[in-house]
Parts: C-alpha cells; structure tokens; sequence
C-alpha cells in the first residue's frame, strides 16, 4: 500500500536571472489580485491526466499530505487530472471524480481511499462539464499526448483524423526547453530540420519542404514562405499551448498546400483559476532564460480571463562571435460575452538582437570533411541582426447550441528584419592543411506583413438514426514584402584552418558599387489568396465513416526583382482562379480503441515566385496524397498510437538549374523537374504506456525518386534535392516519475537517430553516415510549488553535422554535449 510523506523545504535561489523573473512577476500579479484574493486558502496543482493512481500519487507530492490506497483499488482508473488552484478536499474530489472512489480525512492529517458509499462523502459543487465537447488544450494535462487536435477544422481526436498528426504539448515543450520552433520540430518524429546558408531553417517531412505552410490558432498564413535571403522566420514557444503538425497534403488548410504538411500554433488563454508560473534557466555557453506567465480571471463571475507572458533569454553559441538577445511580451483577454458567446484579444512582441554566423563551413573540393574544430565560426565581428515581429489575435465563437458552432479567427504580423554579415564561401584543395577561400558580405532590409483570417460553422445532425457532421467555411490571406538585399565580394581571403574575423566593413554605399546579386531596387511582392471549403463526415453505418471534403481556391501574386549587376527585370504577374482541391477518407472502427483509415488529399501549390532562363513563371505543383493506416486510443485517452503507410506523387517541382546563367531577384533560375515521388511508413506513440511514464516516440521511413523528368535526362542521373533527408528516423523522449522513497524525483531520456544523408553538388557529394544523439533528464521536486530539473543534450559528445551543404559552404555542425539548469515555481 503506496504511503507519501513529502516534507515541505525552504528553496534557495541562486539564478543569475532571478532579479528579472521576480520583477516581471510583479506587474502581471497585481492585475489579478481579486481572484488572487478568493484563493488565499488554495494551492496551486499541476497533476497530469491518466492513470487515477499516478494521478493521486503527484497530487500528494504536491500537496505535501498522506494518501493511503491499495493498488487494486485503482487499477484500470483514469483521472482527467488537475491544473489550478484548489483547496486539498476540492482537488481531491476533482480527481476521484467518476472513479467510485472518495478519500476519507483520517486524524493524522492524511487521507485514504474508500468506496463512495462508505461513510461521509466530501461533495463537490456542480462541475462545468460538456462530454460532448472535445477540449484540445495542452496545458495542465501533464500529457505527452493530446486530447484533440485543431489542425484540420473542428475538434477532433487523433484517432477521428485520417492523417498523420503529431502535437508537442505544453509539457513536452516544457521538460525539454524547447523554446523555438526549431527545437520543437527537430525533436518532432518525421521532421527534418535544415540549415540555410543564409539564417533561416528549412523544415521537411516525407522529403518534402513545408514551405511556411502555418496556421495561428487555425488561420492560415504564409509566414517564412517567400524565403528571400533574410526571412529567417522563427517563433518563441512562451505564448503558445501546443504545436499541432500535419504531415501530408495540407491542401484543404489553405488551398494552396504543401505536399509536406503544415504547422498550428495554438497560443495560451487565460485560465479559470489564477495561476502564475516563474521559470529561470542557466545553461552552456553562457545561455540564460527568464520568464513569467501569470493568468486568471479579471472579475469575480470570471467572465473575463487575462494572460500575460513575459520572457527574455541572452545567449552564446558553441561556435565562436554568435551571441543573441530575444524579448518576449504577451497579453490575451477573453471574454464571454454571453454563456454562449466568447470573445478573444491577443498581442504578441518579438525582439531580437543578436550577432549571427552564417554560411557554415566549407569541405574539401572532393567533398571529405576538414575537421575543424566545432567552434569554427568563418564571419565577421561585425555581424548584425535585428528583427521585430508584432502579432495581434482576435477571434469570436457563439454556441448556437449543443450542436451547432460559429468560429471566427483572425491574425496579423509585422516582421521586420535587417542583417548585415560577413562570410566566407570557397572548397579547400584535396589534403591542403592552409588554404585561402574568398570573403563576401551581405546587407539585407526585410519588412513582411501578413493578413489573414477564418470563418465556419460547425455542427452535428442527425440523419437514418445517425449522427453526422458538416463544417463550412471560407478564409483569405495577404502577404506583402519589400526586401533590399545586396551581396558583394571582399578584398583578402580567409583560411579556415586560422581564421579570423577581422574583415574590412563595407558602408551601405559600397553594396551599391557593382553587388554579386540584388542591388538599390527592391524586390516587392503581394500575394493574395481565398478559398471557401466544406467537409462532411458521414456516420454510414456505426463503424463506418466516410469523410468528404472540398475546397475552391483563387491565387494572386505579382512580384518585381531587380538585379543591378546585369540590369535585369523579374516582373512576375500570375493567378490561379475556382481551383478544386478535394480530400476523401474512410474510417473504420474496428472496436472503441482501434481505427483503421484511408485517405486521399490533392496538391495544388503555385510557384510563381520562381522563373526558367526565360524568365516565365513555372506553372504550380499538383499531385496527390495517399494514406492508409491505423489508429489506437488507448487507457481513456492517456495513449495514442497511430501506423501509417503513405505516398506522395508530385509533379512540376521547382528545382535549383544551376546550368543556366539567371541574374533573376533571388539570384537563380529554376526549372521544372517533372514528377518526383515519396513514399513510406511512420509509427508513433505517445502518452501514457504506464502508469508514472510519459512518453513521445516515432520512427520514419521515406523513400524517394524521380519517375520522370521533362527535359531528355536520365531520371537515375537526377538528385532528388531531398537526399539530405535521411532514409530511416527515429525520435524518442520518456519521463518517468519514480515511485517511494524517490518519489519527487522524476528522470527522462531520448534519443533522435538516423541514417546516412548526402547532397550532391555537380558530380560532388558531400555525406553524413548516420549517428544517434542522447539526451537526458532529472527533476527534483522541491516542495509543492517549486521544482529544479537538469536538462543534457548530446550527452556522449557525438561530433557530427546537421545539415551538410556543398563543398564551398553550408555545412554546419550539431551541437556538442550542453547542459541547462531550470529552477520553475508554479502558484
């Protein structure tokens, strides 16, 4: 018979960024003083959902108290679990809520479980609980597995989605310091994370680019999309609750849709009870973080609920000059209207200041690696960056009824970036251990905005005695840029085997003097695009569901490049009206846990950004996506697993002609590559296998190929510009909470392994054998409010690259063995 006997201590801090975290915490405090008020006699919990014994086994860590219980007694019980701030008696009957179970004061102080008929029943008010209304919210589960997911219009659960869909939550952002979107799709099963030479990061899944295909909080934006050198687009995690990624034909999300897949940011809202959480992290390489979110309701009826997220982390890199400085500020207010009326506001700021290293490092001319030290930075002292991004929410959702639902979702963002660089490009002779490669150097002034917004209704109806769903709806977005960029050669060399950054700094009038590329006229582009769409599920019998969906898409885009160096106009003016994108899929469940699906997505994606040598647009991608799978939900809902085989079939991919002289506004020409295929299978867990254990674990197996190409060419002479994804992936992370004396300590690991990847420039090929990188995990609960975690990642030191590029540049090393320090506080 499990017995907890935690023992309340005195936590002292010792954080450099303690002083930040403590005065952030009191601003947004004293807004939320009336519900403070009421609560003066509650703690705050954060039990996560799944089996009722573990759940009641963190609550009594928590709460500092004695809860006596046989194992049996809970045996095949779930808990739904806990996120706020309850009086002990309260957060009890929360988590037996349902279990038959109720726990008994005993006179020591502590408690023990007993059936509900025996004896004195503590009672709790009415609960506000709609079964039939899925909530998606990652936050406050505890949960390496969602509830529901968002991403596809409606709620619905994992195993009610005929695609491949996996969600970072909150807890999995949390324990493993993911604090960007990097980081999050880096230890996203299937995804594949990308260096560019030139800052930004390329994401791909199913060996397929995702293109800036994203949503926030469901509206889809183009944001990251139209790469122009300095569009590095990067988001910090503070202000969101979950991750939602896709992966396959994301067509229906938007119209024009990636082959890859998209990306759902889903942002905090304020909570029902208020609830502050301080967190400071330390780390290597002089890495620093603080940050505050504190949230409740505004007003005693609580019809009115605040958020407020501040952050700020300064940071250096294993790799020498880099250093960087983000700020974060987030406030969100809903407000319920009516009962069935909520009203939502957000505002979002992004500062970054930082030194960047681009362009990474060269090979040898035969592609062999030189071996340099990890830390081997080849820019200059002088780099800049400095990026703002704004971004403003509002959305509205009215409850017609039971069944019937209005949403309304609508974002904006101002991205603002100007970077000023260094770099050094150039292959080193076969064996040279001196060697002396040119210096370049790059000005670029970036503005982007972006509109956009959702509507649909959502409803159930019942039809031959069953029920069945209808969703419709229309959206629209614009994007518009203007970029000044200019790339120039510099006088002396650099050798990397000795480099230095002591490069001569050119004045902005100097770019203008004869640049390698872009010049005193801005590239300008606007794109535009609306679609209206529909999806029904139809319940043909009670296994049986069959989904149809459509969607009617129109597409503007007019763009101006300009390049000085040759005098040569880029004037590109496309539409694409009444395209059809429709997606079709059968579920079948083949008893409450397991479903089988198929599924069937177009691809429709213009590409007008891109021209051939004769300066034409190509014509966009279409295609096809095909899945078949299997779905388990599994312990209530505390695990999800999912099997899937699929196939994409793709046709006029853009590819990089580097046989044709093109001064075009991006500096290359494209050619349209004919029809490429990827194919494989994914199989993914995550949640709660065992009681105490949380778990996130996926293997990936994509294979891909030209079928045939337009131009007379050998397809087998063709790469595959997704070679550099690796053929097999595997990513797992665990965190397991130990049990008796232990009991406040709690420890995870993963991994993230794959095989061999290789780029071939020319007849040049440039590989990386494949290499499994560990990480790790320890959390000591301090007291019921505070807990302190040591996270190590790469912690067997392995050296390798994570992206390779070509011989002269764009190959960048993973990170050695670090270690971060996370001291958290939750009230």
């Amino acid at each position: 018979m499990p017995h907890l006997h935690p023992t309340p201590t005195t936590l002292s801090q010792a954080v450099r960024l303690v002083l930040f975290g403590m005065s952030l915490a009191s601003a947004p405090g004293l807004l939320l003083m009336p519900a403070q008020a009421m609560a003066q006699s509650q703690t705050a919990y954060h039990v996560a959902a799944g089996p009722l014994g573990n759940a009641i086994t963190q609550f009594g860590v928590q709460a500092g108290v004695t809860i006596s219980f046989d194992t049996e007694q809970t045996r095949n019980l779930n808990s739904a679990g806990l996120e706020g701030s309850y009086s002990i008696e309260e957060a009890l009957v929360r988590l037996l809520n349902n279990s038959g179970l109720q726990a008994q004061r005993q006179g020591n102080g502590g408690y023990v479980l007993v059936p509900s008929d025996n004896g004195s029943v503590m009672e709790l008010g009415p609960l506000n609980i709609d079964a039939n209304r899925l909530d998606a919210t990652s936050e406050g589960t505890e949960s390496y597995t969602a509830r529901a997911v968002t991403i596809g219009k409606g709620v619905h659960t994992l195993k009610e989605t005929p695609q491949s869909v996996t969600v970072m939550t909150r807890k999995m952002l949390d324990d493993q310091n993911l604090n960007t979107l990097e980081q999050v799709l880096d230890k996203t099963p299937g995804i594949t994370v990308y260096d560019s030479p030139m800052g930004g990061k390329y994401f791909y899944s199913r060996g397929f680019n995702l293109d800036g295909q994203y949503q926030y909080d469901g509206v889809p934006l183009d944001v990251g999309g139209n790469y122009v050198q300095a569009n590095s687009f990067s988001s910090d995690m503070a202000f969101y609750d979950r991750v939602e990624i896709l992966k396959g034909a994301a067509g229906m999300m938007k119209g024009s849709g990636s082959s890859a897949g998209g990306v759902n940011f889903v942002r905090k809202r304020g909570q029902e009870k208020a609830a502050t959480t301080v967190t400071l992290s330390a780390g290597s390489w002089d890495n620093y973080r603080g940050q505050v979110d504190v949230g409740g309701p505004l007003n005693e009826s609580g019809t009115v609920r605040g958020r407020a997220v501040a952050a700020l982390q300064d940071r250096q890199y294993f790799y020498d000059i880099a250093k960087r400085q983000d700020q974060i500020l987030y406030g969100a207010i809903d407000w319920d209207v009516s009962p069935d009326t909520t009203l939502g506001f957000g505002l979002a700021y992004e500062d970054v200041d930082a030194t960047p290293c681009y362009h990474g490092l060269p090979r040898y001319a035969d592609g062999s690696d030189l071996k340099l030290s990890r830390s081997t930075c080849l820019g200059a002292s002088w780099n800049d960056l400095q990026s703002q991004r704004i971004t403003g929410f509002a959305d509205l959702k009215h409850r017609f009824n039971d069944d019937w639902t209005l949403n309304f979702a609508s974002v904006y963002t101002h991205n603002n970036q100007n970077i000023e660089y260094g770099y050094s490009e150039g292959s080193v002779p076969v064996g040279a251990t001196s060697a002396s490669i040119g210096r370049y150097a790059g000005r670029f002034d970036y503005d982007q905005d972006d509109y956009g917004f959702d509507s649909y209704v959502d409803g159930k109806f019942e039809a031959f005695g069953l029920q069945h769903e209808l969703i419709i709806g229309a959206n629209a977005s614009r994007q518009k840029t203007h970029d000044y960029f200019a790339l120039m050669g510099l006088s002396g060399s650099q050798n990397p085997f000795a480099p230095s950054a002591d490069f001569p700094h050119p004045s902005k009038d100097d770019y203008l003097v004869l640049p390698l590329r872009g010049g005193s006229i801005p590239t300008d582009s606007t794109t535009t695009q609306y679609g209206t769409y529909a999806n029904l599920r139809l319940k043909l019998a009670e296994p049986l569901t069959l989904v149809l969906g459509t969607r009617v898409s129109w597409y503007r885009n007019k763009s101006d490049a300009y390049t000085q160096r040759y005098e040569y106009w880029v004037n590109n003016r496309s539409q694409e009206n009444g395209q059809v994108t429709p997606f079709a899929a059968v579920l079948y469940d083949l008893n409450d846990q397991w479903t089988a699906y198929a599924s069937y997505a177009d691809i429709f994606q213009p590409q007008s950004d891109k021209v051939n040598a004769e300066r034409q647009s190509l014509q966009p991608k279409t295609g096809a996506n095909y899945e078949v799978g299997i779905k388990g939900e599994l312990l209530n809902g505390a695990l999800n697993t999912s099997f899937n085989l699929f196939r994409t079939v793709e046709k006029h991919r853009a590819e990089s002609d580097y046989n044709e002289a093109c001064p075009s506004g991006d500096g290359y020409c494209y050619t349209d590559s004919g029809k490429v295929r990827a194919q494989g299978f994914e199989a993914e867990i995550s949640g709660s296998p065992l009681e105490r254990l949380q778990l996130l674990a996926g293997y990936t197996y994509t294979q891909t190929k030209y079928l045939n190409t337009i131009e007379d060419t050998d397809p087998t002479e063709l790469t595959f510009t997704s070679s550099f994804i690796p053929r097999h992936m595997l990513k797992v992370w665990g965190d397991y909470q130990l049990g008796g004396a232990l009991e406040r300590f709690t420890v995870g690991a993963g991994l993230n392994s794959q095989s061999e990847n290789f780029r071939t420039t020319g007849t040049t090929r440039v590989e990386q054998a494949g290499y499994t990188v560990w990480n790790g995990r320890v959390q000591y609960r301090v007291d019921p409010n505070w807990t302190v975690a040591l996270n190590g990642n790469n912690l067997f030191d392995k050296k390798y690259y994570a992206t390779i590029g070509a011989p002269a540049w764009g190959n960048f090393y993973g990170e050695p063995r670090n270690f971060m320090v996370t001291l958290q506080g939750a009230f």
